[in-house]
């Protein structure tokens, strides 16, 4: 059994991997698989996703931080295939534009 000592070491060390770029990258590739990204294209979509300063939707740029201006790996819920970084208000709102537009 784990003392709450060394859980709170544990927690700090997880804390200060997730801010290196590797622990970022390992930490994003979860995440994005468990949402559903084609992980055939995991290390092609990255790269733009780091450089990326502005949604590709609306233009806003990102502000570095995960609120409304942090980005977004969009992609299609169904096939998983990327569609393009856009920051998280264009996400909530993607999916109602698209439906709107196949469905009328």
């Amino acid at each position: 059994m784990v003392s709450e000592k060394e859980q709170v070491q544990n927690n700090e060390r997880n804390r200060r991997w997730n801010k290196t770029p590797k622990g970022r990258l390992c930490h994003n590739k979860k995440q994005w698989k468990k949402r559903g990204l084609d992980m055939d294209t995991f290390y092609y979509v990255y790269p733009i996703y780091l450089t990326s300063t502005n949604c590709e939707r609306c233009g806003i740029l990102f502000s570095g931080k995960n609120d409304g201006g942090g980005k977004c790996m969009d992609h299609c819920k169904t096939t998983g295939i990327f569609r393009n970084i856009i920051c998280r208000n264009c996400n909530v709102n993607v999916i109602p534009h698209i439906n709107k537009k196949l469905f009328k």
